[in-house]
């Protein structure tokens, strides 16, 4: 018998924790629905019990099956239709009883039955009224605990990402953030390295809400600590942040990033993309008569928190009079209008390409509002951050050519372009940790 219980009992357990779930659904699809929806379904219900009620014997009281429509109807319709079923429901019994009072001795006595029965069904809508209006007041209040704390949640991150754009000799920047949620994913920041140097990081972190604004934070942090950031060894700095993230996450949780160090003094500048979307580069060529032409940064490695362990590239680039940087996560990209059309690359290319000769503020302003236009009303559902740097033409003198340096690595590339190599390949994060 021990042997039956301990068998049997988990499985009814565990079915009656599966009827619970799809009778909680139930009850929450009923809410969602709308008034007059919500309406028709208790007089569906109303008018089958009186059927019910009028069909069968007359010896045979159906008065418990009343409580069925009269607490749908407090619960979901409120006071007015749940008096209104009691209402109803003494009418139903009034024809019914009718031809046969004349049976009973006191004529008091009908009436007697017919009154108790409809102050019990009263009496049943005003307790579960005030256990609504109960339920409801402690949703309430929890509610405005949950929204306080996401509130203060909301305000220590947007102290943990930079206010205003820095100001930085040689380099204009700006950018915007505009969260889809109270708590957001995406990551960017202008970190000073020194009185020359300083890096501008972007990122995204897998996820939405709570857990990945947790993410965020701690990407922040890891960014911000980093040694080897500072030290200017960008792959060993990728490699320790995805680590790190690797130890400390769960097996679906990972960030995307991408990394520039700038240095004013030499105008070159240092990146690493660890996953993260290509930032577009626009060059003016001002020796000759060609168009303004656009490239990408995409090396680097795999997303930070994906693998054990992985590989990372980084690349260089001279920086001259008028490049241009943009650096942005797929919020904008993915953004869709009211027929569900993307974006884009393409559109946000010909936003910036339109722009070149505006201040970093004005060419962020621009997509914006290009953005909005291109979404109209349609509801924002992911974050939407972008920063962008011009090279002011007061340091062109400072540089003479314009070739770009990448650091040697025998890594092969990947079929997406980006060059990184993984200890463990092609394994997962999740099969990895159950080794």
């Amino acid at each position: 018998m021990n042997w039956i219980s301990s068998a049997v009992g988990p499985a009814v357990e565990q079915f009656a924790g599966v009827i619970r779930l799809d009778f909680s659904n139930a009850l929450g699809r009923l809410q969602k629905q709308s008034g007059a929806t919500r309406i028709a379904i208790f007089i569906v219900l109303f008018g089958v019990t009186a059927w019910l009620d009028l069909a069968v014997d007359h010896n045979l009281s159906l008065f418990p099956v009343y409580l069925i429509p009269t607490l749908y109807s407090a619960w979901y319709l409120g006071n007015r239709w749940a008096y209104t079923s009691c209402l109803a429901g003494g009418v139903v019994w009034f024809v019914e009883d009718r031809p046969g009072w004349y049976s009973y001795h006191y004529r008091l006595i009908p009436y007697g039955n017919l009154a108790g029965r409809l102050l019990v069904l009263v009496l049943i809508v005003a307790i579960v009224n005030s256990l609504k209006d109960a339920f409801q007041d402690q949703y309430e209040a929890e509610r405005r605990v949950v929204l306080k704390e996401m509130e203060v949640a909301s305000e220590v991150q947007r102290r943990l990402l930079p206010s205003r754009p820095p100001d930085y000799p040689g380099l204009d920047l700006g950018f915007v953030y505009r969260p889809a949620r109270q708590l957001s994913g995406d990551y960017y920041d202008f970190i000073p390295l020194s009185s020359h140097s300083t890096a501008i990081a972007i990122g995204d972190v897998s996820g939405k809400g709570l857990p990945s604004a947790l993410l965020m934070a701690s990407l922040q942090s890891l960014v911000r600590t980093n040694l080897a950031m500072r030290e200017g060894k960008l792959s060993r700095f990728a490699t320790e942040l995805s680590e790190c993230l690797y130890e400390q996450t769960a097996d679906e949780r990972y960030a995307t990033l991408f990394l520039a160090v700038v240095d004013t003094r030499s105008m070159l500048l240092s990146y690493v993309n660890a996953g993260h979307n290509p930032p577009l580069f626009f060059r003016k060529w001002t020796l000759s008569k060609q168009q303004s032409a656009s490239d990408v940064l995409d090396k680097g490695g795999p997303p930070l928190g994906m693998f054990r362990r992985s590989q990372y590239q980084y690349g260089q680039i001279l920086l001259q009079e008028g490049d241009v940087f943009l650096f942005y996560t797929d919020g904008i990209t993915d953004a869709v209008n009211r027929e569900l059309a993307q974006f884009g690359e393409e559109r946000l290319r010909e936003s910036i390409g339109q722009s070149l000769s505006l201040s970093a503020a004005e060419i962020c302003q621009r997509i914006r509002e290009h953005l909005q236009t291109f979404t109209g009303t349609t509801p924002q559902w992911d974050d939407i951050t972008l920063a962008v740097m011009k090279v002011k033409p007061e340091f062109s003198e400072l540089v003479t050519r314009e070739s770009a340096v990448s650091e040697p690595s025998q890594s092969p590339r990947s079929p997406l372009g980006l060059t990184f190599k993984s200890d463990m390949r092609l394994s997962r994060k999740g099969t990895e940790r159950n080794k």
